[in-house]
């Protein structure tokens, strides 16, 4: 069955502002659903081709048609995978919507007011689709293709015993390996900028399955830095040379790597000047975000469910420390991720 979509805003006393059609952007669960296949062993040629379907899970409270989540499965294949998706994948949508109420000051800034995703079924084949929301602009932001996928054979635990690694958690999405030696090139090259603007770069590597565990697990071997990019000390934009120059790094290594995610930093030092240091180290801006701007590219040069994207947030005192986003059912949380020592880099070099 086919359904409208709509997000429902409610003020704090309980009054309806009203009912916003939306259209549900399905590709980040698209993807989720299709590294699920990639983990049982599906071809990555396979795989990342998958036509998925998703439908509404009604909320336990309330029924149809407030939104609890939805399923999404691999169209047309009975016993392939599935997955049931949190409400919180509406969460972006909701934001977007009350910025938009905002502009046209149906709302006020600081309003305090709650979200709630609806769906409609859509009963006959003349109903109107909602209203499609702005489309990134691919050539703007640097867009490229991602390269050809290959899944290597490999044991966790091998990789675990090697480098003296702590243990995976078992809810841990796709657990991702980067050496000392890659975090030190980044932080090298942030705190070389004395926090006048950002900086950044690609993470190359190579993503393995478990065969024992069922499941993937990617090692960054590497970071390309960017050049040829715009930048401030509260941006960093990539340009189409900047990719250039990234898929010539990776071709020319030859090592069969693929690009796992970027990184940049955020000049800390820079924003919280006027602060104490004791103070600039607490500082939320200290703790790595990913800001609307980041998100946006991420979700169109990285769309794939491994991607991850690293944040160093040079604080001035102490060092950089180091932060990572990735995607977890179809949004971009801050993971975990697990460092490897002079080991892993001896050998993946």
């Amino acid at each position: 069955m086919r359904y409208s979509y709509a997000v429902q805003v409610v003020r704090e006393d309980g009054t309806e502002v009203g009912q916003v059609p939306v259209r549900i952007d399905w590709e980040p669960a698209r993807e989720w659903v299709r590294l699920k296949a990639l983990e049982r062993g599906v071809p990555p040629d396979e795989a990342f081709l998958l036509d998925c379907g998703f439908s509404p899970v009604w909320d336990s409270n309330r029924g149809q048609p407030w939104i609890g989540g939805f399923d999404g499965g691999a169209a047309g294949q009975d016993g392939g995978p599935r997955e049931i998706f949190a409400v919180g994948y509406f969460g972006e949508l909701a934001r977007g919507v009350t910025k938009r109420l905002v502009a046209e000051g149906t709302l006020q800034k600081g309003d305090l007011i709650r979200c709630h995703p609806l769906a409609y079924p859509e009963l006959g084949e003349n109903v109107p689709p909602p209203p499609a929301t702005a489309a990134p602009e691919p050539e703007r932001l640097g867009r490229v293709s991602p390269p050809r996928i290959a899944v290597r054979p490999r044991p966790l635990r091998e990789l675990l015993a090697v480098n003296g690694s702590e243990p995976v958690a078992a809810e841990e999405p796709i657990p991702v390996f980067i050496p000392e030696r890659v975090l030190d090139e980044a932080g090298q090259l942030t705190t070389a900028e004395q926090g006048e603007r950002e900086t950044g770069g690609v993470l190359i590597g190579h993503l393995f399955r478990d065969g024992d565990e069922a499941r993937l697990f990617a090692e960054v071997t590497a970071q390309v830095p960017a050049r040829y990019t715009e930048a401030s000390s509260a941006k960093l934009t990539f340009t189409p040379a900047t990719w250039t120059e990234v898929r010539a790094a990776i071709s020319l290594r030859n090592r069969g790597e693929m690009m796992l995610g970027w990184w940049h930093s955020h000049p800390v030092r820079e924003w919280c000047k006027d602060c104490p240091p004791e103070k600039r180290a607490s500082c939320a801006l200290a703790q790595g975000f990913l800001s609307e701007d980041d998100r946006l590219l991420h979700r169109t040069v990285f769309p794939r469910a491994y991607s991850v994207a690293l944040v160093v947030n040079d604080i001035g005192e102490g060092g950089p420390t180091y932060s990572l986003f990735g995607w977890s059912r179809g949004v971009i949380e801050e993971r975990s991720f697990h460092r490897l020592g002079k080991e892993s880099d001896a050998r993946t070099q």
